[in-house]
């Protein structure tokens, strides 16, 4: 795509995988090398912590103390970039070029103080600038940050592809390369079905939904912060050279959503678990107080059904969470039960679910795709736990053991 603007502005960012070892490291630098002498001088990378490294940090702090606090691991965790900042900086001046090795706190890169959930406010630009002015290329740490106060933040996992959208809003890059160990968005898991087609052209608000529904590609919010600020984004394979198929995700013209596909993708995510609470109609104190204290517990709540039963004065609430979460919940319920006007709220729970979803632009303009998508499940024996919709997509709760089953099941039915 370079070649398609003059003088520009490119943010490329690689992930762990893409960084596993030195020779992995000596690769992406002769990418880089390749990218800059095709006239690309406005060139700044962005990097995870090299493969399994973040993990062992995480089982490091954890084996020292079981109960430490998330600013203190996200001093441990944030170093894990830092080395691949130094090891790709090295291997491209290894090459002859010159390169600018930056941290979060360096580039000036301001979070929130939630700690391993931060959020970037603001980013500096004028080091990149100085860099280029230089003709240096800017290696930056991803996935951290820094508070107010100098405090070292993460941003949670995935967190490097937020940073690297990040640093392209802010530049005002004309796109965002993401880097990777596939060739971009499938139609579904090719892992699952073999025949998954790789799809060359999204629109943000599809990939946004096939991101948080469980296609791994990229991280949910570097997705929602390309969608807000349309900074195209290209998600290509690190070990395949420039001709071969990648993923461009962009606003999609009226034209072209007319002429969508009616699914786009398949997606799934296990390991989530459905709670379902009833009790006598004080609806709005429990719903209220309910969701005020998961969110004081700063967990994420995904697919929520609400019932009044109006001939029992009952009210009835399901949704769902991340299987990590469950317990938690549970605890949240628990202590709610204790206070006298919710001391009756019955609670049941399942877990080992997962959530199957179609998605696509063309759904908002065809009739029949959720009559196909329940009648498909059905004729695979697959039975449906809870069910949310939107324009775009039709989500569906299945035992996790009926996972891959039912994502063959549709994409064999909406994509072929």
């Amino acid at each position: 795509m370079y070649e398609l603007f003059e003088n520009p502005t490119v943010i490329q960012k690689y992930g762990g995988t893409s960084l596993g070892d030195v020779e992995r490291i000596r690769h992406v630098a002769k990418r880089i090398q390749e990218t800059y002498d095709s006239g690309v001088k406005n060139l700044a990378i962005v990097v995870s912590a090299m493969a399994g490294e973040t993990n062992r940090l995480v089982e490091l702090v954890a084996e020292v103390s079981s109960n430490t606090r998330p600013s203190v691991v996200d001093v441990a965790v944030s170093a894990g970039e830092q080395v691949s900042v130094a090891l790709l900086s090295a291997a491209l001046e290894g090459l002859g070029l010159k390169a600018e090795p930056l941290m979060g706190f360096q580039l000036g890169v301001l979070t929130t103080d939630s700690f391993e959930k931060a959020r970037i406010r603001k980013i500096d630009t004028e080091k990149l600038k100085q860099a280029w002015a230089k003709d240096c290329i800017p290696v930056v740490a991803g996935f951290q940050g820094v508070t107010d106060c100098g405090y070292i933040t993460t941003l949670g996992r995935g967190g490097s592809d937020t940073s690297a959208v990040a640093v392209a809003v802010a530049v005002g890059a004309d796109f965002c390369e993401i880097n990777t160990d596939v060739d971009g968005f499938f139609s579904a898991d090719p892992r699952v079905v073999n025949d998954a087609k790789i799809i060359p052209k999204l629109d943000f608000e599809v990939a946004l939904e096939m991101a948080s529904l469980g296609s791994k590609v990229l991280h949910t919010r570097s997705v929602e912060l390309a969608a807000k600020f349309k900074m195209p984004l290209v998600v290509r394979n690190t070990f395949k050279d420039n001709t071969s198929q990648r993923t461009i995700v962009m606003n999609s013209s009226e034209s072209e959503v007319l002429e969508s596909p009616v699914v786009s993708g398949v997606s799934s995510v296990k390991n989530i678990a459905k709670i379902t609470v009833s009790g006598p109609s004080h609806q709005a104190e429990l719903i209220s107080r309910l969701f005020q204290q998961i969110n004081d517990c700063a967990i994420n709540v995904d697919i929520i059904v609400h019932d009044r039963l109006d001939d029992e004065e009952r009210v009835k609430l399901g949704f769902t969470v991340e299987e990590s979460e469950f317990l938690r919940v549970l605890e949240v319920i628990d202590a709610l039960k204790q206070t006298e006007r919710l001391a009756q709220l019955e609670v049941k729970s399942e877990s080992n679910l997962a959530k199957v979803s179609v998605v696509g632009l063309g759904m908002k303009n065809h009739h029949g795709v959720a009559y196909k998508v329940f009648d498909t499940l059905n004729t695979n024996g697959i039975d449906i736990k809870m069910i949310s919709t939107s324009e775009i997509k039709i989500s569906c709760v299945v035992r996790s053991e009926d996972c891959d089953l039912a994502v063959i099941g549709l994409h064999k039915a909406f994509i072929g």
